[in-house]
């Protein structure tokens, strides 16, 4: 391979290496609020591509928020519960797939849990019984 060659190619890769880093490495926001009523608590418990984010307790009409770095393949899933209901299991980010690329809203309340998409808050799911 002559030198002019390799140095095309290596060029190439650097730059198509530069531009698959960059589009992960933001940052995101997941906000999720509490709006279940007065005296009922969420209890939330998330991983960040299998690691630990941690347990939090959201008191009625507070919003928690989780702050991490895009690292693909940048998944958070949680678990939410709160007293006399199942847990409900659910992707709360997901980089690949999710409308929200870097601030994504949740909002729990009696009708559903609800994500903001394009400014209008969207159904979801129900807590499962």
């Amino acid at each position: 391979m002559d030198l002019r060659k390799f140095h095309a190619n290596f060029l190439i890769m650097v730059i198509i290496f530069s531009c698959a880093t960059t589009g992960f490495s933001k940052d995101a926001h997941v906000y999720m609020t509490n709006n279940l009523g007065p005296d009922t608590v969420i209890n939330l418990h998330c991983l960040k591509n299998g690691k630990e984010m941690g347990h939090q307790q959201i008191p009625y009409n507070w919003t928690c928020q989780w702050w991490f770095r895009i690292i693909y393949p940048g998944e958070l899933k949680c678990d939410a519960n709160m007293q006399g209901a199942k847990q409900l299991d659910f992707m709360a980010f997901n980089v690949s797939k999710d409308s929200c690329r870097a601030d994504c809203h949740w909002k729990f309340t009696p009708g559903g849990v609800f994500q903001l998409i394009d400014g209008k808050w969207v159904f979801q799911f129900n807590w499962p019984h």
